[in-house]
């Protein structure tokens, strides 16, 4: 049975190995801080091409740059990914068909009535334009009068970046969210472009690529930190080797647990799940400390430490709440938490027994509780909640979390600036059906003449039904009599013969090509287009009209996450609140205030120092759910130094996996370890001003 331990390890293990080729671990970060609503959202602009765009720009004007734009352009054509690569604006062979053949139904028409002498005039001053001209007059032969006109695409055959050279767009057709994806893509296109000197690169998931590549080595640095620290508390300071390789162990089968439930609950293991919840196992050695102090291995039977037990309770009872919260993060690592905090506190209590584990020695010496009266704590502590609640004030820009990224945001910026991509903000459009969505389309184009999308170059039935009535219903037939005849007498032979010829024989015909840069995409049931409105411009957004900004949209469902998790948070307080009632009764301000007083320090240095961020929550979870096992711990104890120890051993274990974050650089990761070492700091106050 001294094995039960290792045989437990390695059967988990080898069950794991046969499941490990179908457990998907998420990096899509998209699917961590967006809502359902909001990924769909963005999966459907991405097929839509609105968020997959990669700009290059080649230093230069001249025809050398201009030539090396063109070799950079047909290496990325070669990558596998990238889906379209275009440097001129002209429009293709096909799209000028299209036009032309759709010109009358596209255009805009002017359709009040002309005299005769307006004809007259007009014709005259086109002849007069021919002949006093020094150089050579177009003359529209088929539309003298100009009663069409449509706005032609520009004449500029490039795309500049204003001061510094020629620009290439690129589309790619993979899964950007995907920090996986995202580094092989960014990999790729790095190494085309480190071949060509003065080329500066930008796309939106190339934040995602590098941003991630600086919090996981700061992260690599602080882990490195902890282990270190780890390793010194639970070996070199208790000196038992059967004892530290046992827990490692008993961590390991835990942990495996928690993955292989994880996995067959949620089908994937979102990878921030994964870390921090392998963090938060190592609060379980919380349960093996204190039974190590207590001598509680060698009794041979399951142990059952009532402090112990309500402890594990009160904190799995926490993270059984937050399970069910929407929000794929918190309720992958509520599920994930509990199920490895139950693994760890069962084979500490039954497995540990077997492994002849000496009880601890501590020199013998007698502590008694001070005369420390709890309710002044709860007073202190209720009056710092009150001066946070009144100051606080919340972060939803998740931007500001983030490895802020100079390089990149300067490249950015030049972009912006330059090609005025601020000037616009994109909308999706959604109907049930092709026709339906084109009439919403030419709705919102009324509120915006200026507006840009697919309804430019198709329309619905119904509006071209109405325009082809409206040519039909207008008298081409008189009017090209006229123009003939007077331009006879003006001084032209036949060159207006032409002349709106074909107009009234329109048919509605229109349809989709690639070169329209705009398109309809379908999605279950549904069909989407994006159109683009001047950003100075109000949109009134409803079910079928939608902004797509990510910055915008992360803020909204930052400020719903926040409510969320305020509202479990306050659920589990009151939970808790009913488990200490249970434990202590009437004498519930002892084990209240270690859940009070850390919180309510936190809360105030936060309102001190700067704005409470969704990070901050997250810490603030974690401290809630151990915190609170440390007044239980310590209510009517009658081995106040064995607690006293267990509580401080279990307080450094705890401040070695998530306090040491404090030093991190990285504002994500700083803010829970400033959560938990103010938390820590606040828990040994209360353990050294009471005992």
């Amino acid at each position: 049975m001294k094995y039960l331990n290792g045989v437990i390890f390695v059967l988990l293990s080898l069950v794991y190995l046969s499941f490990s080729s179908q457990i998907k671990f998420s990096t899509n970060f998209l699917e961590i801080f967006l809502s359902q609503k909001s990924i769909k959202l963005f999966d459907i602009a991405k097929k839509l091409g609105a968020t997959q765009e990669i700009l290059v720009a080649k230093k230069g004007f001249d025809d050398k740059s201009l030539d090396e734009l063109y070799e950079i352009a047909k290496e990325l054509k070669n990558i596998s990914g990238i889906s379209k690569v275009e440097i001129t604006k002209s429009i293709s062979k096909e799209m000028k068909q299209y036009l032309i053949k759709n010109y009358y139904l596209l255009s805009k028409f002017d359709d009040s009535q002309i005299s005769k002498q307006t004809i007259k005039n007009r014709l005259q001053n086109i002849y007069d334009k021919i002949y006093s001209s020094a150089i050579y007059e177009p003359i529209n032969t088929y539309d003298p009068l100009e009663l069409f006109s449509f706005d032609s695409p520009s004449n500029q055959k490039y795309t500049k970046l204003k001061n510094y050279g020629y620009v290439l767009k690129a589309q790619t057709s993979i899964d950007t969210s995907s920090a996986f994806e995202a580094r092989k893509l960014y990999v790729k296109i790095n190494n085309v472009l480190e071949k060509h000197t003065d080329t500066i690169a930008i796309a939106p998931f190339f934040y995602l690529v590098e941003n991630s590549a600086y919090i996981k080595s700061d992260a690599q640095k602080i882990m490195l930190i902890s282990t270190l620290f780890l390793l010194v508390l639970y070996f070199f300071v208790l000196s038992n080797f059967k004892l530290f390789l046992n827990t490692v162990i008993t961590i390991g089968s835990s942990i495996l647990s928690a993955i292989l439930v994880t996995y067959f609950m949620f089908g994937s293991i979102s990878i921030l799940a994964l870390v921090f919840g392998i963090s938060i196992t190592t609060i379980s050695v919380d349960y093996m400390f204190h039974y190590y102090f207590h001598g509680d291995f060698s009794s041979k039977k399951f142990i059952v430490q009532k402090r112990v037990l309500f402890g594990f309770i009160t904190t799995f009872g926490v993270f059984f709440i937050f399970s069910f919260i929407d929000i794929a993060l918190f309720s992958q690592l509520a599920i994930f938490s509990a199920v490895s905090l139950s693994v760890a506190y069962f084979l500490f209590s039954a497995v540990f027994i077997y492994l002849d584990i000496a009880p601890c020695v501590l020199k013998s010496k007698v502590e008694k509780i001070r005369g420390f009266k709890p309710l002044y704590v709860v007073i202190i502590s209720m009056l710092m909640l009150l001066f946070a609640y009144q100051n606080l004030e919340f972060d939803n820009n998740l931007k500001n979390l983030d490895y802020q990224n100079s390089k990149l945001i300067n490249i950015s910026k030049q972009f912006n600036e330059s090609l005025a991509n601020k000037n616009y903000q994109k909308l999706l459009i959604n109907a049930k059906s092709k026709e339906e969505l084109l009439q919403r389309y030419e709705k919102l184009l009324i509120k915006h003449p200026s507006m840009l999308g697919i309804g430019k170059f198709v329309y619905s039935d119904k509006k071209c039904n109405l325009k082809v009535k409206k040519l039909n219903n207008y008298d081409f037939k008189t009017l090209k009599v006229d123009i003939n005849n007077y331009a006879k007498q003006i001084g032209f032979k036949d060159a207006f013969v032409n002349a709106y010829s074909g107009v009234q024989k329109q048919e509605c015909k229109m349809h989709i090509i690639d070169d329209m840069k705009f398109t309809i995409v379908k999605d279950e049931d549904t069909f989407y287009t994006v159109a683009f409105v001047s950003a100075k411009e109000e949109v009134e957004k409803s079910l079928h009209v939608e902004l797509v900004d990510l910055g915008k949209t992360l803020s909204e469902d930052t400020k719903a996450m926040k409510t969320t998790l305020v509202q479990f948070m306050l659920i589990s307080v009151l939970f808790i609140v009913c488990i200490l009632f249970y434990i202590s009764g009437k004498n519930i301000l002892f084990p209240l205030m270690y859940l009070l007083f850390p919180l309510s320090s936190v809360l105030f240095a936060i309102s001190l120092f700067g704005k409470i961020n969704i990070m901050h929550l997250f810490a603030l979870i974690i401290l809630l759910a151990i915190s609170i096992d440390y007044g239980i711990y310590l209510h009517s104890t009658s081995t106040i130094r064995q607690t006293k120890a267990a509580i401080k051993y279990a307080l450094l274990s705890t401040f070695c996996g998530f306090g040491v974050l404090i030093f991190s650089t990285t504002v994500a990761l700083y803010s829970i370890g400033f959560v938990i070492t103010v938390g820590i700091g606040a828990i040994f106050l209360l353990l050294y001003a009471s005992l």
